[in-house]
């Protein structure tokens, strides 16, 4: 699918290859906005889903929930889901789910599909404030 406006991407490098990759925010020519995460390890998967504005937001929510979570100290040993958004969009190669989770000092990203890959990235907290200026360039660009 054809991007319209790309508002930016992030590189992110995890403890683990296995949760290193990059994020893409695009807004699409038919007012989505797509948000692709690419694994970087040799058997890396990439997935790419279509937002309504609505769903966006709950994604931006969620993430500065999980950050505020972090700043709080509170420590997760095991995976915390802060939300779960299911997504319907207008391609149904690009319908799934995002799920925004806290584990021990990073936040997970997971964008799976319904029919095609599920990648996740763990974004530390040198990087969450990076992530949370991405997502909101969204806003800036409407």
């Amino acid at each position: 699918m054809f991007n319209d406006k790309e508002i930016g991407f992030l590189s992110i490098h995890s403890v683990f290859e296995e949760d290193s990759g990059v994020l893409k925010v695009s807004l699409n020519k038919t007012g989505y906005v797509e948000v692709s995460i690419s694994e970087t390890h040799e058997h890396g998967m990439t997935a790419e889903i279509d937002l309504t504005f609505e769903e966006y937001e709950r994604i931006l929510k969620a993430v500065d929930k999980a950050n505020d979570i972090l700043l709080s100290d509170i420590f997760h040993q095991e995976r915390y889901t802060v939300d779960f958004i299911n997504v319907s969009g207008p391609s149904f190669k690009r319908q799934g789910f995002v799920s925004v989770n806290v584990f021990e000092h990073s936040i997970i990203l997971v964008v799976s599909l319904t029919r095609g890959a599920d990648a996740d990235i763990m974004i530390g907290k040198e990087e969450i404030s990076l992530l949370v200026s991405l997502f909101k360039k969204v806003e800036m660009n409407k």
